[in-house]
Order: C-alpha cells, then structure tokens, then sequence
C-alpha cells in the first residue's frame, strides 16, 4: 500500500524531481505508517488486494468471452430456418459463501443471452433459459470456479 500513496503522491505533484519524490517518501511512510497503527492495517492485506483485483480483472474477461460465445449461440438460433428451442426452467444450488459472489453469479447469468435469474434465495438460483444446451454444466462453470477463488 505504501506503493500506491507513494504514486497517487507522484500524480497529484503532476511533475518529478528529487525533492518531490523524497517529500513523497516521508509522507506515505507516514500515512501508511498511521493506516497499520490506527486503523489495524496488516501488510497481509496488500496481497489479497492485489490478488483479488487481479482475479476480478480475470473474471471480467470471462465474462466478456462467454457472453461473446452466448450471443453467437443465440444469433445461430434466431436466424436459422426452422427455430427449435428447448426453453427450460432449471433449479440449482452453489457452494458460495458471501451474498457478494451469488448475487454476482446471478448477474453474470443474466448477462448472458438467453438465460436470466428469475429468483436467487440463499443459495438456490431459478434460471429460465432459451435452451437447455444453454445451462449444461452451470453448477460448475468457470464463474463459480472464480467466484471461489475471490472468495478464499
């Protein structure tokens, strides 16, 4: 952390020089200094900051994959000559522990074309999709994989 006072001091200067960047020392010593003393702030921290952001970027991407991959299979099926669907209402329980990580798994599925949440109560989900090929394999998708992950 002591890092990222010591940059946001070198952006706020908006220029660098030696005294500028020894101010910038001393004072986020100090700050960071005061966040451990006063506000119980542990070194551990640091890390599972960096490593959640880290997975929360990851997960963003696959969202971003994913979704692409839903909306080409619900283009394949909008435009072909004969449209057969199989719409399905499914129920299923996770393993996630935070309301943070199911009500972001909610949301990432309603993200994707073709399935929304209809209800999520504690940990059971209500998904209506447009085809059963849609929510095959839901229960241990690589969301909840990662959702995990961020959660430990």
């Amino acid at each position: 952390m002591f890092f990222v006072y010591l940059l946001l001091w070198l952006i706020f200067s908006m220029r660098l020089s030696v005294e500028i960047a020894v101010a910038g020392v001393i004072v986020s010593a100090a700050v960071y200094r005061f966040a451990c003393v006063h506000m119980r702030y542990k070194h551990k921290t640091n890390f599972k900051i960096i490593r959640r952001l880290f997975l929360g970027i990851r997960y963003a991407l696959v969202l971003l994959w994913e979704t692409v991959k839903a909306n080409i299979a619900v283009f394949r099926i909008v435009f072909r000559k004969t449209i057969k669907i199989e719409p399905r209402i499914i129920y299923f329980r996770t393993d996630l522990k935070t309301k943070a990580a199911r009500v972001a798994f909610a949301n990432s599925i309603t993200l994707m074309p073709g399935s929304v949440v209809v209800a999520l109560e504690d940990d059971l989900y209500c998904v209506h999709c447009l085809d059963g090929k849609f929510v095959e394999g839901i229960k241990d998708s690589v969301f909840i994989r990662l959702l995990r992950k961020i959660e430990e």
